[in-house]
């Protein structure tokens, strides 16, 4: 058996907002702990620069001075170094919560463009059952027309029409047919737009 088996390939993915949760307790406990040490180390500032007027005012002895001048700069030393390792660790934290803030923008962006993708495919379903309607009409009208044709055809040459009422109808019948032509090339085009919008 397998150390990986059954383990997702994002195991190791966190939401951006627990990382911004899981880091925002950590730094502020790092921020306190680095205003402290900076705290200190002024403290003990102050403390080798009153060493130094009592060296000066004779109150303590060289070898006092040095001994405690010596004592107070290891403590420093020390404290320098916690500094320099809290603040290496927020400038991670820091990296951090910027990566995390980041990807949550991209999330949000990206959440806001499926909205606006699936808002577009609702709006473009119903204008095309609308159309689709209407393009079935026009199929039907245009149907209508030509059977109308026909018929007039079939009555010129049994001669139950003029032939002044035949070419009047037949010129009505043929206006009529571009103008649904002109119209059911609009719709194929728009439905197909629509199309292209829903299978996104």
């Amino acid at each position: 058996m397998s150390h990986g088996q059954d383990v997702p390939d994002d195991y190791l993915y966190l939401d951006p907002k627990e990382v911004l949760s899981q880091y925002s307790v950590e730094w502020v406990a790092l921020r306190r702990s680095y205003k402290e040490i900076q705290e200190k180390l002024s403290a003990v500032q102050d403390d080798l620069n009153e060493l130094d007027n009592q060296l000066q005012k004779k109150k303590i002895s060289e070898k006092e001075h040095n001994e405690k001048y010596r004592e107070k700069w290891l403590e420093s030393t020390h404290m320098v170094q916690v500094k320099r390792e809290v603040e290496a660790r927020l400038y991670e934290i820091q990296r951090e919560i910027r990566n995390a803030n980041k990807r949550l923008k991209e999330q949000e962006t990206e959440r806001m463009r499926r909205e606006r993708i699936e808002q577009e495919k609702a709006h473009a379903m119903i204008e095309w059952m609308s159309l689709k309607q209407g393009f079935d009409l026009i199929m039907e009208k245009r149907r209508e027309i030509t059977s109308e044709m026909d018929d007039l055809e079939i009555k010129r040459r049994s001669g139950k029409v003029s032939d002044a009422d035949y070419r009047k109808a037949r010129v009505d019948q043929i206006r009529r047919l571009a103008e649904l032509r002109t119209l059911e090339t609009d719709v194929k085009g728009r439905l197909g737009e629509l199309l292209a919008i829903i299978k996104k």
